[in-house]
């Protein structure tokens, strides 16, 4: 086997750190190998360094021009690091030097329609759809846009592939498209078939898993065993002040509680970006504390010094600027950054933390019925995901108890209810005066990149109601004993 495959196959199997080895390598060879230069941009993002991965695929498009993928890799640097109109551009000329090429057909239409451009996502799903019809990727996204909303002469064929011939379909199609037809089905009031083709998606991507939230359990008792009040008072005295003139806003919490809606009607206001959902804290800085402790976090947390905790904090605040330069406060809406929040304390103690909830059955249903693509039991299980419920609800109250000024408590249905009074407790926590343009959030055209991009379209919306209760039949016990 050759380096650059033996290189691809490493970075394939997640063996991050011998695929980098092996590209550069090559580059010490020859230094415009664009194998070698394409697979250290791969593992630039792979280890969440937006910039870096930018730095290379850019130099990729230089060297070598008329590679779609080239252009495609390109684009997905530009969406995270926030640069949409480059992204686009980057598409575009993917699809300019091969108009049949099917991913950036699916990534234009993507973009646009994250970006709120429904006529051109449609014009590009056409395009897909006429040269695969049964595409599982298109047809669920003009679903998701609305532009497929019954079971016509274009969805029975495949409803009936989805039914009775499972076998052309490979299993990340099959879970794409019972997702789609559950939204059909829902959408019709069919509940009955819509909660078969859910459970069918649930079912079929739990099968892609190999753990379980009862085996997160030791992680959670760890970090709340690290993180107790005699370790906070120790970090209150130690931490060095901060020289950084940039706050970062963390919203936490579960998915599905409303976080993106409170993003960007935070993001409207004059004085605040957002970065969207980092992975920063849970990756490199988890992976920084490792290697300077030789403890994976949270233990790892107790042998940090003091200096150690800045340098952490700066790295991250750094990052956070390759994506907003000029901001003044960042917002990272990584729900799960909940279990940070002691680590946030250590790094970054100049950092605003709000933390949004939502009744936990409507979370819950919420959570079960949309696809989320990573492949956590906490998205695809009624049980896992009430069981990930209690875990999450035991680690709040604990930052309540040891870090009880840190934190500021909303709900949804407040935001939803008195906006105006729910984000100008916000603002001033965060030390900023409220802007009526926080409720006109929705009149900004731009790039939202989670499950809510459609429904933050119409701006809020009062009285929606309990989605849930027309599936009680099908709901186990369990799930009415959320509280």
């Amino acid at each position: 086997m050759n380096k650059i495959r033996q290189a691809n196959q490493f970075l394939q199997q997640g063996n991050i750190s011998q695929a980098e080895q092996l590209y550069r390598e090559l580059l010490k060879v020859n230094p415009n190998d664009i194998d070698a230069l394409w697979g250290l941009g791969r593992v630039a993002l792979a280890l969440d360094s937006y910039q870096a991965s930018y730095d290379i695929f850019k130099r990729c498009v230089t060297l070598v021009r008329q590679v779609p993928q080239l252009w495609l890799s390109l684009a997905q640097s530009c969406e995270l690091l926030r640069r949409d109109k480059e992204a686009e551009q980057a598409i575009l000329q993917a699809i300019k030097l091969n108009a049949s090429n099917l991913p950036a057909l699916q990534a234009m239409a993507a973009f646009y329609c994250q970006s709120n451009q429904l006529e051109k996502a449609n014009y590009y799903l056409d395009a897909i759809l006429a040269l695969e019809p049964q595409n599982p990727q298109a047809f669920a996204l003009k679903v998701r846009i609305k532009s497929q909303n019954k079971i016509d002469t274009n969805a029975q064929p495949i409803l009936d592939t989805l039914i009775n011939n499972t076998d052309k379909l490979n299993l990340q199609a099959q879970i794409t498209l019972h997702y789609a037809f559950a939204q059909l089905f829902h959408q019709s009031g069919e509940v009955s078939d819509a909660f078969f083709h859910f459970q069918h998606a649930n079912q079929k991507q739990s099968t892609l898993i190999n753990f379980s939230v009862a085996d997160m359990q030791p992680y959670f008792s760890c970090l709340t065993q690290v993180f107790s009040s005699e370790f906070i008072a120790s970090i209150e005295k130690s931490t060095l002040p901060s020289k950084s003139k940039l706050t970062p806003i963390f919203i936490v919490g579960q998915p599905r509680t409303g976080s993106t809606l409170l993003e960007q009607m935070l993001a409207a206001h004059s004085d605040i970006s957002t970065a969207g959902e980092l992975p920063f804290l849970a990756g490199d800085i988890a992976q920084g504390i490792a290697q300077l402790t030789g403890q994976e976090f949270p233990l790892g947390c107790q042998k940090l010094t003091p200096q150690q905790c800045a340098s952490l904090g700066q790295h991250y605040l750094a990052n956070m600027q390759t994506i907003v330069p000029k901001a003044q406060f960042i917002i990272d809406k990584m729900p799960a950054n909940y279990q940070s929040i002691g680590l946030i304390k250590m790094l970054l103690p100049n950092a605003k933390i709000i933390h949004i909830t939502r009744e936990p059955q409507d979370v819950s249903w919420s959570i079960y019925r949309n696809y989320f693509a990573a492949n956590e039991p906490y998205f695809c299980s009624l049980a896992e995901i009430i069981q990930y419920h209690h875990n999450y609800r035991q680690v709040m109250s604990h930052w309540g108890e040891v870090l009880p000024e840190f934190v500021h408590h909303l709900t949804y249905d407040a935001l939803v209810s008195e906006p105006e009074e729910t984000i100008s407790s916000v603002l001033e926590f965060c030390g900023l005066d409220y802007q009526p343009d926080c409720l006109a959030f929705n009149k900004q055209q731009g790039y939202i990149g989670t499950l809510s991009d459609r429904q933050l379209r119409h701006g809020i919306e009062l009285n929606r109601t309990k989605e849930w209760h027309s599936y009680r039949e099908f709901l186990p016990d369990i799930f009415f004993t959320l509280k």
